[in-house]
């Protein structure tokens, strides 16, 4: 079965990036962890959702995640809030034309995105708010009330990463083959996006 996947590249920012640009930006001295959002980036295949989820999984009260919307179908067995909140497109197109949405994508004709409101949800409840995001996302959690702390997690070389994907099929932590290709592509766009978008970060880790 053919799916069609929409997924993010640098070039295709360019046009997002001559708008609303940041001519001054308060700043206030403030540990990480006091903080309301941890934002994690980095480019496709390094582990970003497997960190946000060992953080949560570490103290599931101190850090917690946002439940993304979808237009995809519910599925038998699948509930409503767990996983994801589904909602008919129309609405959740107008709820992305109206800016209710921090990020959204699309793959395979379903639309699925962080709502604004699911932030507010997790910092509401004392936690740390932990999000996985795409780089074009950045802009908006800076002029934002969110406070967060962005940390890029940049790919090694590929020599190394590709010892470290061996060893996680090897422990039987991943499935994925991935070809000398996708390890090169990683390496190639993550310093990419380190380039483009270093000025938003608070830290930089080498997984």
């Amino acid at each position: 079965k053919k799916q069609r996947k929409v997924m993010y590249h640098t070039k295709q920012s360019a046009e997002y990036d001559r708008h609303e640009l940041m001519i001054y930006e308060e700043v206030t001295r403030m540990p990480p962890f006091q903080r309301k959002t941890l934002v994690l980036v980095g480019p496709p295949g390094i582990g970003r959702r497997t960190l946000k989820n060992r953080l949560i999984k570490s103290d599931p009260t101190r850090f917690g995640a946002v439940v993304p919307h979808t237009s995809r179908p519910i599925r038998a067995g699948e509930v409503d809030g767990d996983g994801y909140w589904y909602v008919i497109k129309d609405r959740m197109e107008n709820e992305i034309a109206s800016g209710k949405f921090l990020e959204w994508g699309e793959f395979d004709g379903h639309l699925y995105g962080t709502k604004l409101d699911e932030i507010r949800r997790v910092i509401e409840k004392g936690k740390m708010c932990i999000l996985d995001l795409n780089p074009t996302a950045l802009k908006a959690m800076k002029m934002s009330k969110f406070m967060p702390f962005i940390v890029f997690i940049a790919a090694p070389p590929v020599e190394i990463l590709r010892n470290m994907h061996e060893f996680a099929r090897q422990q039987g932590k991943t499935e994925k083959m991935r070809t000398e290709q996708d390890l090169r592509f990683t390496v190639d766009e993550s310093a990419k996006l380190e380039k483009k978008y270093k000025s938003f970060f608070d830290l930089v880790l080498v997984t």
